[in-house]
């Protein structure tokens, strides 16, 4: 087979993997984002609120791809599937470039049938188009290092590529933190440019980069300083080798015992790969360097944004391999590159790594645990059972917006303020006959339940809460009470190990009405009890607290109880917390708490435990009796069951 045919078969397999199922699971979240934030007029999108750390060229792109192709599900993810074909092609000249020879081949299958490749191709998401421009900057960099082409057009190309990389995701600057160190290597080692124009050429193309994005780099400096979150913790280096190894082979649609066999075989073929050309590199010394060359170069394209990426998630939490996708070219040319003598190996694990991948591409397809989030089915079922007379808050801004048209119900997404909720639930639900609340998985729009308490006792009933992929929608039967949340907590001094202190607290006990339906979620089934508590902040913590409330009967039998993170108004963990800012030292935590015994009538004791999140140990608590005179089990109050 020659070449041109194996190159047009390969294409033609990866264009028939990237359109299977294309447009038949739902958008889910961030490809709302995406669609929301290209559906800007054109010059307001690099500023929206909401951009994150994202660059502003795919929203540009995906914004002209609307207006031509219009927004069908298929439409919107096709444009990924195009820069998809275009690396894969771009793979297989790069293989040809740096002498990979026949095995060029192999290095468009592992991406023609990569999970990771084919997920992003099937999303809207800048990941596939900035794979393929990072893959053009690296190109472009190997022909002027070690080329010997027109070195002008050359750079015009490096320079357009890399700055449309930067452009498209600021994880560029690891990429170009692995260019500048090849620029250095070239700047040492080369000897057919005089070193005044090797500094020329290496200052002079970085500095175009630099005028280039001077219109982005204010706004770029902004969004990657104030980016960050508390609440995520860094990665250990062994998880962080081991799940991106995971996500650049079979992928993450795949479960990581499944794939444990299958990643051991992939590290084995390359590590032995390596360690073979190694070795026959220290045989042939300086003959040669021309075979180790491209293996050094990848290599280094691979490990040094990784590890540069490593040390940055130390210091600012934000893991997932996707951000990085820009260096995997540089994993199947390395799976690729041929071994001296070793014909028969080269082929036989070029085809073990196409079926390996193979298996996590199947899994990708297959295995519904991991399918996107079912908005489409969300909305189908709302549509069938809202109506006009209702309101639907989802706790998420996208992708409603992309299907809200379907909905009979005014649907609106709800930025939860615990201060401001109750007053507009009842400018916005009151009076309505239903409240539908959407909550999705990855929210971090309402994690104390402020909603869920407002509506549960505002509610005559309470339906069952119904299971979604990726979502739950709870409805309410509204009642013509309003919505209320207690401001003047009646005051307490609950001391935890002079750390935090209980300074409010008030509970109370809902049952449950007469013609309530029997088909509801477990708070809904009898009685559960409604619990506010302040917290304030006594000394500076390094541990993430969580708090148990549990109700006992008066014999000490368990009738009820929840464990939940103790947070504050920017939904910090106790950790975060900074005892110097009275806007993060204290909080307002609700609680419902569900009373599993119907038949209990009496007396029943509040007890409360506060303890590291991480270790379960419990923290001493003063200023009120304690379970058994346990010092940790305090009794916050009691209540009559009826």
């Amino acid at each position: 087979m020659t070449d041109r045919n194996a190159f047009h078969i390969i294409l033609i397999i990866a264009f028939t993997i990237c359109l299977y199922h294309l447009d038949s699971q739902s958008i889910w979240w961030d490809e709302g984002h995406s669609i929301q934030k290209a559906s800007a007029p054109i010059h307001d999108i690099p500023a929206q609120e909401g951009m994150d750390v994202h660059p502003p060229s795919y929203f540009f792109v995906l914004h002209t791809w609307m207006a031509w192709f219009g927004k069908s599900e298929f439409a919107l993810r096709y444009l990924s599937v195009c820069f998809n074909m275009m690396t894969i092609a771009l793979l297989i000249r790069f293989a040809r470039t740096i002498h990979v020879g026949w095995y060029m081949n192999f290095v468009g299958l592992f991406a023609s049938v990569s999970p990771l490749y084919v997920a992003y191709a099937q999303e809207v998401r800048m990941y596939a188009m900035v794979t393929f421009f990072a893959t053009g900057s690296v190109y472009f960099l190997w022909q002027i290092v070690y080329g010997d082409k027109q070195l002008r057009y050359l750079l015009l190309g490096y320079i357009i590529t890399t700055t449309i990389t930067l452009y498209t995701h600021y994880f560029t600057i690891f990429l170009l933190c692995f260019h500048n160190l090849i620029w250095l290597i070239w700047f040492v080692k080369t000897s057919a440019v005089t070193w005044q124009n090797r500094l020329i050429i290496w200052l002079g193309a970085q500095l175009a980069i630099l005028i280039l994005f001077i219109p982005q780099l204010k706004l770029a400096t902004r969004q990657i300083g104030d980016y960050a979150n508390p609440n995520l913790k860094p990665p250990t280096l062994s998880y962080f080798i081991v799940h991106t190894w995971q996500a650049y082979t079979l992928g993450l649609t795949i479960d990581f015992n499944t794939a444990k066999p299958y990643l051991i075989i992939l590290a084995l073929i390359l590590i032995l790969g390596l360690l073979i050309k190694l070795m026959v590199a220290i045989k042939l010394h300086e003959q040669a360097i021309n075979q180790t060359l491209p293996t050094l170069f990848l290599l280094t394209w691979l490990l040094v944004p990784l590890i540069l990426y490593f040390i940055v998630l130390q210091f600012r939490p934000s893991y997932e391999p996707r951000y990085l996708m820009l260096i995997t070219p540089s994993l199947f040319l390395l799976f690729a590159m041929p071994i001296p003598n070793l014909k028969g190996f080269q082929n036989l694990s070029g085809f073990l790594v196409a079926i390996i991948f193979i298996v996590g591409l199947y899994s990708y397809f297959t295995n519904q645990t991991y399918f996107k989030d079912d908005s489409k089915t969300v909305v189908e079922w709302l549509k069938h059972n809202a109506t006009p007379d209702d309101i639907i808050f989802v706790d998420v801004p996208h992708p409603f917006h992309y299907y809200a048209d379907q909905i009979p119900a005014k649907t609106e997404y709800l930025f939860v303020d615990i201060h401001t909720a109750a007053d507009v639930l009842n400018q916005q639900a009151w009076g309505k006959s239903n409240l539908f609340w959407v909550t999705w998985w990855g929210s971090d729009t309402d994690p104390r339940g402020v909603i869920s308490f407002l509506a549960s006792k505002q509610a005559d009933n309470i339906s069952a809460t119904i299971p979604f992929r990726g979502y739950h929608v709870t409805s309410y039967a509204l009642s013509d009470k309003p919505f209320s949340l207690p401001h003047d907590l009646p005051t307490v001094n609950i001391n935890f190990d002079n750390v935090l202190m209980v300074d409010g607290l008030a509970y109370n006990l809902k049952t449950e009405s007469e013609g309530a339906s029997k088909s509801r979620s477990d708070i809904g089934k009898t009685r559960f009890l409604w619990t506010t508590v302040h917290f304030s902040q006594l000394a500076p913590m390094n541990v993430d607290y969580k708090i148990s409330l549990r109700l006992q009967d008066a014999h000490g039998n368990l009738l009820g109880q929840i464990d939940k993170p103790i947070l504050n108004d920017r939904h910090f963990l106790t950790s975060s917390w900074s005892i110097e800012n009275p806007a993060l030292n204290n909080a307002i935590n609700v609680y419902i708490i569900p009373i599993n015994n119907n038949n209990y009538h009496g007396k029943a004791i509040l007890e409360s435990v506060v303890y590291d999140s991480e270790t379960l140990a419990s923290i001493a608590v003063y200023g009120v009796p304690t379970t058994n005179d346990d010092f940790v089990s305090g009794q916050i109050g009691t209540i009559t069951l009826h």
